[in-house]
């Protein structure tokens, strides 16, 4: 009798994780699609220490954008 149980859950179990697994989200008809941001180009430069008279700067980065972020299309 035991043996049967667990067969019809196990059995259960596993149609019921098949029927689940095979699902996949749809967006609706009437949805409007939203395009996706691109990110921007950016490049980075590293500016060294300098010294001018009286003044230290110390070494840093700036980052230049290239491209401004776009929406795919």
């Amino acid at each position: 009798m035991t043996k049967l149980f667990y067969l019809s859950i196990f059995s259960y179990l596993l149609l019921m994780g098949c029927t689940t697994s095979s699902k996949k989200t749809q967006s609706k008809p009437n949805e409007p699609k939203v395009p996706l941001l691109r990110n921007a180009e950016v490049k980075t430069i590293w500016i060294p220490d300098r010294i001018e008279g009286n003044r230290f700067e110390e070494g840093h980065f700036i980052h230049l954008i290239d491209k401004q972020a776009t929406w795919s299309e």
